[in-house]
């Protein structure tokens, strides 16, 4: 015949209550975690700007192939490294979700080497993950600013 001690009963129960707590604790911070991430946004944004300073140091083999979006069969390319040669900005306009590409503005000086440059003023089509790669190079989205002293 089998005995049961009144002695184990009682840290079973407090072992499996335990337990039980932090599955919940567990679940319930999985379900916050997934909840935050899918309010994140990552990424490229309409709005965004991208400031190319004049003599930054941009990593000198990059180049991204995009399309005018006058003319989307026509290409030219972005070079970070040329970008930055003479400053310049890229300003997101708009979303395209299919394939995923942002219709963004460039003004500034070249973008690339003679016969590549997309001009010094214009709207250009750039896949998404070409613009996040932009976007890091320069060290993200914004300006800087900077409180300017009274004269």
């Amino acid at each position: 015949m089998l005995r049961l001690s009144h002695r184990n009963a009682p840290s079973g129960v407090v072992g499996t209550a335990v337990l039980a707590c932090l599955i919940a604790a567990l679940l319930a911070s999985t379900v916050a975690m997934v909840s935050a991430a899918r309010t994140i946004e990552i990424g490229p944004r309409v709005g965004d700007i991208l400031v190319f300073r004049q003599g930054a140091r941009m990593p000198p083999d990059w180049t991204f192939t995009v399309a005018t979006a006058q003319a989307p069969n026509v290409t030219c390319n972005l070079r970070p490294v040329a970008m930055a040669s003479q400053g310049g900005s890229i300003v997101v306009e708009q979303w395209l979700p299919a394939p995923p590409t942002f219709q963004v503005h460039w003004a500034g000086g070249r973008t690339s080497d003679a016969g590549a440059d997309c001009d010094s003023d214009t709207a250009l089509l750039v896949a998404w993950s070409d613009l996040q790669l932009l976007t890091n190079v320069v060290g993200g989205a914004g300006v800087e600013h900077r409180a300017f002293s009274h004269l």
